[in-house]
């Protein structure tokens, strides 16, 4: 099959969260789940920055880079880490959007907020509630309401607005937009029956004439949809890809696949000869000749940043698995030729850097002088800190030997005090001890339904430390991966049970009764 060369180009502490690179390819920003930044800047130095809460959303604009922080708002540094502004939000953020005349956000209660790329906020209302999506959009931003509404706002207000269909209600499961700024929605409804409502649709929208051009019924969700100057894809749960095709009379079309992944298209993006998709482990590009080239990865491809002006593409994902290695960011040229490869030898690129990176027996169990050369690659506080350990070790070994010399007796004490002393170690780590929150009652609104935040917030031993977060309903079926987020309930009493683990694999779950009347 045909393939890219691919190299290792950043090996992250922790699992990559995000995502951004400059579009000449000099600078390379990614953010972890342990609350961390990393940077290589345009002369090749890392760096690295730390904040209290955890990154969202990073991306580069002009010469800085700027993330959102669930615990504050939003902040703005350069290419060295140093901070250059920061502007609170109420609510932390919880999605953030690079738009041509402002940055968008969307705070933890699904709240609006712009801030200039000075750091000053433009606009901040509760004019929009319950948002979950946004979508940068000609000068201003399409924003997504979890009740299915759709808005265009221009920057001082809604200019146009699509309601929400079905009696029962629906979901907005993708927005994108075509090179023409025409508006594509996905749509699920909620019917549990086929009826006059499609449960699954595809709409194209002209937001600034106010008509619907498509509305079409499709067998798949919707999940992405990218576009260059000619043609606009589409990306759907079942792994295929569509064109979205412009037909006689200004009517518009679906195209039939072009290409099945079998998985479902995480991510999609457009160059001027290729779409690349992330499908499962793989990432996968295709052109209008019907060329295919395939690259696996070893976690599930999540993140994507194109650099166009040098044709690179820098990608990141996770194997969700705890207790496997970070995934490392992969890059690739697509200026560079495709070569031909048996699906075996994908891997070799991840594989060969893992074994490059460990030490053979030889330089591990060697003479003093190769241990002395090892340990001068690395910074003198660490050299430190490592002579310290190994006088530890050896301050141990010695007093063992003693109590070897005195009997069998003294030395079953020593072997015990030093099980003591390595189990006080162990006892003084910190767990994380999950609190899902108090129980609570809620009054429900003249729809039958109430919005209840959830939130992990008052759970200790996290701090500092990477954690996953679930969410589980009473049936058993996980909700949410977020510390906090905002669910819609009925009447009636309702349990969810939060359960946390960290890197070692350490879990515990607390359960929380909400009763809305």
């Amino acid at each position: 099959m045909l393939t890219h060369d691919v190299n290792v180009a950043v090996s992250p502490e922790t699992t990559v969260s995000g995502l951004a690179a400059s579009s000449d390819g000099n600078v390379l920003a990614w953010s972890q789940n342990n609350g961390t930044l990393g940077v290589i800047d345009d002369q090749n130095q890392r760096h690295n920055i730390s904040i209290e809460g955890n990154p969202v959303g990073i991306f580069i604009y002009e010469s800085k880079l700027l993330f959102g922080d669930d615990n504050f708002g939003v902040k703005c540094v350069d290419f060295q880490c140093n901070q250059i502004w920061e502007c609170e939000v109420p609510g932390g953020v919880s999605r953030i959007e690079k738009c041509v005349n402002f940055i968008a956000v969307i705070d933890n209660l699904g709240r609006l907020t712009t801030i200039s790329y000075s750091g000053e906020i433009l606009y901040s209302s509760d004019q929009f509630t319950s948002l979950i999506n946004l979508l940068a959009f000609g000068v201003g931003v399409v924003l997504v309401q979890e009740n299915g509404s759709v808005h265009y706002f221009d920057g001082e207000q809604s200019t146009w607005h699509r309601p929400p269909r079905g009696e029962v209600g629906e979901s907005i499961t993708a927005v994108g937009c075509t090179s023409a700024d025409k508006l594509i929605i996905g749509r699920e409804g909620y019917a549990l029956v086929p009826g006059e409502e499609e449960a699954l649709e595809v709409e194209l929208w002209d937001v600034f004439e106010g008509k619907l051009l498509m509305r079409t019924e499709v067998k798949n969700r919707l999940l992405n949809s990218s576009a260059n100057s000619t043609v606009t894809y589409l990306g759907f749960d079942d792994g295929s890809i569509h064109q979205l095709v412009s037909e006689p009379n200004n009517s518009y079309a679906i195209s039939d696949c072009i290409i099945a992944t079998k998985y479902p298209i995480k991510i999609l993006e457009t160059t001027d000869d290729w779409v690349i998709a992330g499908s499962w482990f793989y990432l996968h590009g295709i052109n209008t000749s019907g060329e295919h080239w395939m690259i696996e990865h070893q976690g599930i491809v999540q993140y994507l940043a194109y650099c166009k002006s040098v044709k690179k593409i820098f990608f990141a994902g996770d194997d969700q698995n705890d207790f496997t290695k970070p995934e490392p960011i992969g890059v690739i040229d697509l200026a560079s030729d495709l070569v031909e490869r048996d699906k075996s030898e994908l891997t070799a690129w991840f594989e060969f850097a893992e074994q490059n990176a460990m030490l053979s027996a030889d330089e591990i169990y060697s003479e003093d002088d190769k241990l002395t050369a090892l340990m001068g690659t690395e910074s003198a506080a660490e050299n430190h800190l490592l002579g310290g350990d190994l006088d530890n070790i050896l301050s141990a070994l010695e007093e063992s030997n003693v109590a070897e010399d005195k009997g069998p007796d003294s030395t079953e004490i020593s072997d015990i005090n030093l099980m003591a002393e390595l189990m006080d170690d162990v006892k003084s780590i910190q767990r994380p001890i999950a609190h899902a929150g108090d129980d609570s009652s809620h009054q429900c609104g003249d729809d039958g339904y109430c919005i209840v935040v959830l939130d992990s917030g008052k759970s200790s031993g996290i701090k500092g430390r990477s954690v996953s977060y679930s969410w589980v309903e009473e049936t058993g079926k996980e909700i949410s991966n977020l510390g906090k987020f905002r669910v819609k309930l009925g009447r009636g009493n309702h349990r969810f049970e939060l359960r946390i683990t960290d890197d070692d694999g350490y879990s515990t779950s607390d359960s929380v009764q909400v009763e809305v009347r």
